[in-house]
Order: structure tokens, then sequence, then C-alpha cells
């Protein structure tokens, strides 16, 4: 049972082609359906909106959460995913500039692995982009990874083809 006291966001890249918006939403409405109490929401890295401060809003406005859980519906883990997610959230990531390049790049992360507790604020660059605000926990889940049930779709996408 899903508790009252914890929302969701699905989390898609964003891309300009509606594809991307259609697959999110779908997910968003299968959870939905299948845990119709569930406070849940999809949103978008970049590009497209609603970006994250504002699912992150709509998910607040009018719940009394303690809990966000950012599942990232993404194949793999990337600069998104350790980097630009994290900071967008406002949450400590383990993410090293160093490690992915060689050489740093000022970017200043704690080390706690995606749970953060306290208060959270978001700035951002655009001057029209929301901000929130959030004085629970914010878990931020892996993306999809390597898993046998991603992988018999990509064998019933080959095989339809052969």
């Amino acid at each position: 049972m899903i508790d009252e006291k914890t929302g969701i966001l699905l989390l898609s890249h964003g891309s300009r082609l509606d594809d991307g918006e259609e697959v999110i939403k779908a997910y968003t409405d299968m959870y939905r359906e299948e845990f119709p109490e569930a406070i849940i929401e999809y949103g978008f890295m970049e590009i497209r909106k609603p970006g994250i401060p504002e699912t992150m809003n709509k998910l607040i406005k009018g719940n009394d959460l303690e809990k966000i859980i950012v599942v990232p519906v993404f194949v793999a883990h990337g600069l998104h995913t350790k980097r630009d997610i994290p900071s967008l959230l406002g949450i400590e990531s383990d993410f090293n500039e160093e490690d992915a390049h060689g050489h740093h790049h000022h970017h200043h992360h704690g080390h706690d692995h995606g749970h953060d507790h306290g208060h959270h604020h978001h700035h951002h660059h655009d001057e029209d982009e929301e901000e929130f605000e959030f004085d629970g926990e914010i878990i931020l889940t892996d993306p999809l990874g390597i898993d046998t049930r991603l992988y018999d779709i990509i064998k019933d996408r080959i095989s339809e083809h052969i």
C-alpha cells in the first residue's frame, strides 16, 4: 500500500518530440491505475514542461508529504542522473566531475547517495523557472539499469524483424 505521505515523480529526459511525453504519461497512468491512492506525477529534466520544480510544486501543493521518490526513467546513469538531476532537486550527490573528465569543474556536492533530509530550495538560471521548497526527504532512485525484463523487450524487438 502506498503511503499518503509519499509522493512519486517519474522523470523523463525531455524532448521536442511528443513521443517521450506519451511514454512517461502512459507509465504514470499505469501506476495510478494499479495504485489509485498514489500521489504521482511525471516531469522532465529539460526541454519540455513540466520541469522538475513545477512537478515538485504540483506534488507538494495540497499534500502533506514527508517524502518524494524520484525515479529517473533512463536506461543508465550518466551526467544527468549523477549531476544534473540532483542539482535540480537541490540534493547532494556523490558525483565527482574529476572522475568523469579527468579534470575538475568546481561543482560542490557532498556524499550521501541521493538521500537527503532537510530544506530544499531550488534556484535555476532561467528567469521564468519555478522554485520549490520541501522540508521532507527526497530520494533519487537508480535509473532502470541492467534488468532481464528490459532484455526480454530487446529480444522481442529483434525477433520482430528476423
